[in-house]
């Protein structure tokens, strides 16, 4: 009796001891991993300090805003600036007489000497745009000066003379001689011939986009353009040595303005007016200006400076 219940007992036994090894078997079931959170978008952040051309973009969308018939929506007031205006490039000097108000200008002096030289644009006293003007005039009266300087070029956000300003000019090779006489001859029976060309047409610069250096009505006198009128210019001058002319910098100069911008009447930092549907808009930027000063167009070497506040 006893061996039989041994020989019931052991197959019940395996038995029940079958599903745990079953279990044991079995392959482990994969493990459900959580999905890790979406990286955070990253967070674009612009720098507070407007280049020539991230005011020349702000004043171009103030333009087309006014063209299109809606509101411009920049948020730029309290923006600080610090603007580069390149002149004189491949060593170009001014031979006329007249002084383009708010445009810098790279003049030789009757001694050979060089001056870097702007005169500020008296926007107040000016109706801009050739009549276009009382919009923008009436957005003038909070100050008590308004001094305009127009950025050359405003198709070109280039804070740099372009390179081919600065390239080296191409000498010819020279020519035998014999041919020399030939050509010289030639030439003169040609200019004998041929009426004399009319004078170059002198296209006056584009002044549609510029800076508004403002003073409050308000404000001190103490310090503004130290004692200078408004009609005077900010002027370097550059002297050769041992009595010999200076030769201009290949690489040009600039003029550096630096600043904060402030709103118009109207809350916002750029006004514009256009005269007709035809015409570009004209657009300045309210600033108020803590510096200005003449560099060295290739180095940025500084040249001179004033704080007029």
């Amino acid at each position: 009796m006893p061996i039989t219940t041994t020989r019931l007992v052991a197959p019940v036994a395996v038995l029940a001891a079958l599903p745990l090894l079953v279990w044991c078997q079995r392959p482990p079931e994969p493990t459900t991993e959580p999905t890790p959170a979406p990286a955070p978008s990253p967070t674009v952040v612009l720098d507070s300090n407007l280049n020539r051309f991230a005011v020349l973009a702000a004043l171009s969308e103030a333009g087309s805003a006014l063209a299109d018939g809606r509101t411009s929506e920049a948020a730029l007031n309290g923006r600080t600036v610090s603007v580069r205006l390149p002149f004189g490039c491949g060593g170009t000097v001014n031979t006329d007489e007249a002084t383009v108000a708010g445009l810098p200008r790279l003049v030789r002096n009757p001694d050979g000497g060089l001056t870097l030289t702007v005169t500020p644009e008296d926007l107040k006293a000016r109706v801009l745009a050739g009549g276009a003007g009382p919009a923008l005039e009436a957005g003038l009266d909070q100050w008590d000066a308004v001094e305009g300087f127009w950025i050359a070029r405003p198709w070109s956000g280039l804070d740099a003379c372009p390179a081919t300003a600065t390239a080296a000019p191409v000498v010819a090779p020279a020519t035998p001689p014999e041919a020399a006489k030939v050509e010289a001859e030639a030439s003169k029976s040609a200019k004998a011939a041929v009426e004399a060309p009319p004078p170059p047409v002198v296209v006056p610069p584009e002044r549609t986009a510029g800076l508004a250096a403002v003073v409050e009505a308000d404000g001190s006198r103490l310090g503004r353009r130290q004692g200078r009128g408004q009609d005077q210019a900010y002027a370097h001058v550059i002297r050769g040595e041992k009595g010999i002319a200076p030769t201009p910098a290949p690489g040009g100069y600039a003029l550096r303005l630096e600043g904060r911008l402030t709103s118009f009447a109207d809350g916002k930092a750029v006004k514009c007016v256009q005269r007709d549907a035809e015409s570009r808009p004209v657009c300045v930027a309210a600033l108020r200006l803590d510096r200005l000063a003449f560099e060295d167009g290739a180095t940025g070497a500084l040249l001179s400076e004033w704080r007029p506040r």
